[in-house]
């Protein structure tokens, strides 16, 4: 923040009245409105790739020279990082035509003017700004290729398509992706396609004039691309006479400054509406099942009757893909919304406050639930009282509701007039203040004892509202700081909405897979009339211990694999609740190993955005899985490893990086990285506790259905952050064997000490 303050100055010359962040969107960038000491404003920008940016400010620059209606760059910075644009204002073209969208597509004449105004100034961004445009300049490359294509397309499989359990040929659906790919490249094109041309992207000024913003992904292509993407967006919902008059008009604005054969513009629109609808199901797919946010989520069944309804006019040439999309929109899940059932086929119900939607509901029941009880879902509300309080969603009829207005308004001193209660300046007179802080204790000591008694009695759904006068300082304060402090103590899933700042966020369920399918032969004879899980170390089980250092780590949404006396775990979880949503992967009919068990329990581990824990039932430890979890965010995995005595170790260079694997015994090494010198790297030893970002869930298809994590890692690694983790003072016992039980009670009460 600071940097980009300081560019502004340099830039302007003005000093700066306030800097506030405007509500964030799609991409990583945050912007913000800098408000200089003439009461002028100016965007400022924030990215975290320098090309990215680099393309914008070329582009914006080039289309300024061709007096196109976009954004000007006034200044950047030295690192790339940051720059200044004029202030386009507030009013986007997908808000001015909000009504039509919430009347199901009766778009007012008015706004269908808006529309049509858009769309025919389409052909000049298109035709006219790429008249002596250097493509090479363009993120991430100047033409649309095969490559481009084939990677929305896989994105598209494993994204979307795998996460609904669908079955389909592989090799079949790669053929089809690979006509595609070829007849998408081939149609004629040397115009500037935008790529991400949309409502949202488009800013009206005080006139309706439009302009245009976040074109810094466009390249060369075709024309067609950005049609599809402008009348085929998902939550507009045009209606077929409207989607033909806006290509009407299109059509005749671009054939101004091209020729056009509207008839083979039309075959090959078709063919880029296919492709964007499942490109965008890709982004969904990832945006809202593995990132958790809702807007994506909430696009998802409008982009599913886009697909119905081009299956239905005979959009998809290519037979297989035709036929698992046609599979695809049958699903249960994706029926039209009016008559979308809520029955799981393993009779766990489907609520909207139920975040696990995505899970395999179509096929056989492989996924169960302990008590049939949907996981608890906190939601926290900040608002105004001008406005009225927040709507209960749920259904229940609201929550706590508690009054800021008694303590110090930092809204009434100019300084923090612009800034809200996520700033750092408000925050800091809040808490010098110290009003907040003691209104805060009683609210966390009331709201603690609350989710205590939810949690006992397994309800899904707690509000909490916070209000003062304008909705901005002191309500988003109390707001932001009890969610985090809910997650932080908790580990439920959290809702945050700031109603008046427009801001929402989502802090999902901290999850953890236990692997407890073994048949604990090393165990025997205890597991000849008993899973391994179950086999009592200090009076309670090896299942029971894990899982209340599990809850006491902050973990509640909780996967156990299961095989060997599957039966018996999933009775012993039923008659002792812990406080937790306990699902089980079903095993029975085959053993999958520890990499084919996490590829079985997909479905209910791909929508861990910040990465789950794997926990093997055997090992008891005094790991700090707090820590652990909070290092693994934004590495793809993370290993936690020590320095033990063992036959095989894990080797890692200086940056605990994983290169390979040896067995020092018989001198075997396995590393991706050819003839692997292991004597110049740390040998560590596997702790049976690791931390796994969904993200290598793209790799899984390259794997049979058994094999084993390990081998999965060191195949990946060289692609992959995959790192190890020592942590100091790590005390750790492998249960497993049956000469460590005697041993195994005093160990536990020396990890509790």
């Amino acid at each position: 923040m600071e940097q980009l303050k300081k560019l502004y100055t340099e830039t302007t010359g003005l000093g700066i009245v306030s800097c506030t962040a405007l509500p964030s969107a799609g991409s990583n960038r945050r912007y913000y409105r800098i408000q200089g000491s003439d009461g002028s404003t100016l965007i400022g920008a924030v990215g975290t790739s320098r090309d990215e940016n680099h393309a914008f400010c070329y582009l914006s620059s080039h289309f300024s020279m061709q007096r196109l209606p976009v954004p000007s760059v006034l200044g950047t910075s030295q690192d790339g990082l940051r720059y200044l644009q004029t202030d386009l204002g507030d009013m986007s073209l997908f808000a001015a035509i909000k009504g039509g969208r919430d009347a199901g597509g009766r778009y007012t004449k008015g706004e269908k003017d808006l529309l049509h105004r858009t769309i025919a100034m389409l052909p000049r961004i298109q035709i006219l700004g790429a008249r002596n445009l250097d493509f090479s300049q363009c993120y991430p490359q100047e033409s649309l290729d095969e490559t481009n294509v084939l990677f929305d397309l896989n994105y598209f499989k494993y994204c979307f398509l795998k996460t609904t359990g669908l079955d389909f040929h592989e090799l079949k659906l790669e053929a089809s992706f690979q006509l595609m790919a070829r007849d998408i490249v081939g149609i004629p094109g040397e115009a500037f396609m935008y790529r991400d041309f949309q409502a949202r992207n488009v800013m009206l000024d005080a006139e309706g004039n439009p302009f245009f913003i976040d074109f810094q992904g466009g390249r060369r292509g075709p024309v067609q691309y950005d049609v599809a993407s402008f009348l085929w967006q998902a939550s507009a919902r045009y209606s077929d006479q409207l989607r033909e008059q806006l290509i009407d008009t299109y059509l005749e604005n671009l054939s101004q400054y091209v020729e056009v054969n509207a008839k083979a513009f039309r075959h090959d629109l078709n063919l880029c509406v296919l492709f964007r609808i499942l490109q965008v199901l890709g982004a969904y797919g990832f945006r809202g099942y593995f990132e958790r946010k809702q807007h994506f989520v909430e696009s998802i069944p409008g982009a599913m009757d886009n697909l119905r309804q081009l299956l239905a006019d005979g959009g998809c040439p290519y037979p297989y893909l035709r036929e698992v999309l046609t599979a695809l929109v049958q699903m249960p899940r994706f029926a039209p919304q009016d008559t979308k059932p809520i029955a799981r086929a393993d009779g766990y119900k489907v609520t909207e406050s139920n975040p696990y939607k995505a899970h395999p509901s179509d096929g056989p029941a492989t996924f169960s639930r302990y008590d049939g009880k949907g996981p608890l879902v906190v939601r926290v509300y900040s608002f105004s009282y001008r406005k009225g309080i927040p709507e209960d969603t749920s259904g229940n009829g609201g929550g706590y509701v508690f009054d800021c207005r008694s303590t110090h308004n930092p809204g009434r001193y100019e300084p923090y007039k612009q800034l809200t209660g996520l700033d750092e300046p408000v925050i800091r007179f809040l808490e010098d203040d110290g009003e907040i802080l003691s209104f805060l204790d009683s609210v966390y000591r009331l709201a603690e004892a609350h989710i205590h008694r939810y949690l006992q009695r397994g309800f899904t759904n707690l509000m909490f509202s916070f209000g003062c006068t304008g909705g901005q300082h002191r309500s988003v304060y109390c707001a932001q700081h009890l969610a985090e402090h809910i997650h932080r103590l908790f580990g439920v899933e959290v809702h945050v909405c700031h109603r008046e700042q427009g801001i929402e966020q989502v802090m999902p369920a901290a999850r953890c897979m236990i692997f407890a399918a073994g048949l604990g032969t090393r165990l025997r004879p205890l597991t000849l009339t008993m899973p391994k899980a179950l086999v009592p170390v200090g009076g309670k089980p090896l299942l029971q211990h894990l899982l209340s250092k599990l809850k006491a780590s902050g973990f509640r949404d909780i996967v156990i694999n299961v095989h060997h006396f599957a039966d018996m775990i999933e009775e012993w979880c039923s008659q002792h609740p812990q406080e937790m949503n306990i699902w089980f992967s079903d095993e029975r009919e085959a053993l999958l190993d520890t990499g084919g068990g996490i590829r079985h329990a997909e479905p209910l581990l791909h929508d861990a955005v910040d990465g789950f824990l794997i926990h093997n039932v055997d090992i008891i430890s005094n790991a700090d899985l707090r820590a652990l979890s909070h290092y693994a965010k934004g590495k793809s995995a993370v290993l936690l490893v020590s320095e033990r005595q063992t036959s095989r170790y894990l080797l890692f260079d200086d940056d605990m990086r994983l290169v390979g694997w040896t067995n020092i015994d018989t001198g075997e090494v396995k590393s991706p990285y050819g003839n692997l010198d292991a004597g110049k790297y740390r040998r560590l030893a596997f702790a049976g506790i690791h931390y796994m970002n969904p993200s290598l869930f793209r790799y899984f298809p390259l794997w049979g259905d058994r094999f084993s994590v390990i081998d999965f890692y060191l195949s990946v690694c060289d692609k992959e952050t995959i790192h190890g983790y020592v942590q100091e003072g790590l005390k750790l016992m492998d249960v497993g064997k049956i000469g460590c039980m005697d041993s195994a009670e005093e160990f536990l009460k020396e990890c509790s000490s």
